[in-house]
């Protein structure tokens, strides 16, 4: 996510090279024939390009708008496991009593660290079992290797751990039943993540609405013949980038979960868990929080 304004202008020519580089020659030729070859029948009312510049900018305005949504709500969704990862481990240390921390309550903190760094891993398309070492036993992480799913079989085994504690009657059935609904909530909330990152957004406004601004920018020139002159070239050019400039962000906040600058920083939602989740159970090594870098990202 970048955490400050970050101008980039290879992101655009990453989209739209061509698109840059015809459309000063087209605008130019065009301009050539009006000026020099007497093709005064070019010009064309600038009324005309201005509807068909309205549509399109409310049609580009509404996919950025939708595609923002869909971003607000992967930032959600995390804020929520935030919270609930936050919830469980402080009913799981109330739950317990006593002064001293059960290795329960430390495993189930291991165990909901190891979640969170596997479901953003998943997300992300890279390798979801990638550092659990660090958090699961080899055995735990030998068992959820085969597994297609490693998140929900985190859950799995965290439901587990409740299990046993409610059979050693270290929790009663009350204690047990509102943190099975806390690892529900938990559960929840990865399935509105896989909905986001598995639905496709729909390639129809991605298509229509970049021919439409094709056709804009084909006949925007033929408008300003008259009025501008040589300026023309430039002003077209600068409107062309400020539109393609809107769909671009469109196109980046569309997926919220592909691993690039524009991602929900769940690397860093995933560290702050990890801080928190260990100083309520008392850890002597706890990490640093994660910082934006140089560019002003934090992932």
């Amino acid at each position: 996510m970048y955490t400050r304004n970050t101008h980039s202008v290879a992101s655009l020519f990453k989209y739209y090279a061509k698109e840059f580089f015809w459309y000063p020659i087209y605008v130019t030729a065009i301009f050539i024939a009006y000026e020099y070859y007497d093709y005064k029948n070019l010009d064309i009312k600038m009324s005309i390009a201005t509807v068909l510049g309205f549509a399109v900018s409310i049609i580009v305005g509404f996919r950025t708008s939708a595609s923002y949504d869909r971003w607000w709500e992967a930032r959600k969704i995390w804020g929520g496991i935030v919270n609930d990862s936050r919830s469980l481990i402080r009913q799981m240390l109330s739950f317990t009593g006593g002064d001293a921390i059960l290795e329960e309550t430390k495993q189930m903190t291991n165990y909901q660290i190891a979640w969170c760094y596997a479901l953003k891993n998943s997300l992300r398309k890279l390798d979801p079992t990638e550092c659990l070492s660090a958090y699961i036993s080899a055995e735990d992480l030998e068992t959820i290797q085969s597994k297609n799913n490693k998140p929900n079989e985190l859950l799995k085994l965290m439901g587990n751990l409740l299990k046993e504690l409610h059979a050693a009657k270290k929790i009663d059935s009350f204690q047990m039943v509102a943190l099975d609904q806390t690892l529900k909530h938990l559960c929840d909330h990865m399935g509105k993540a896989e909905r986001i990152k598995n639905t496709v957004f729909p390639t129809q406004y991605r298509t229509y609405t970049h021919i439409g601004l094709i056709f804009f920018m084909l006949m925007l020139p033929f408008g300003m013949l008259l009025s501008t002159g040589p300026f023309v070239i430039l002003i077209c050019f600068l409107v062309s980038l400020f539109f393609f400039m809107l769909e671009a962000i469109a196109i980046y906040l569309q997926d919220p979960f592909q691993n690039r600058p524009s991602d929900i920083p769940m690397t860093a939602l995933c560290r702050t868990i990890e801080i928190n989740l260990l100083e309520l159970v008392e850890a002597s090594q706890i990490p640093e929080s994660l910082k934006p870098d140089a560019r002003g990202i934090l992932m």
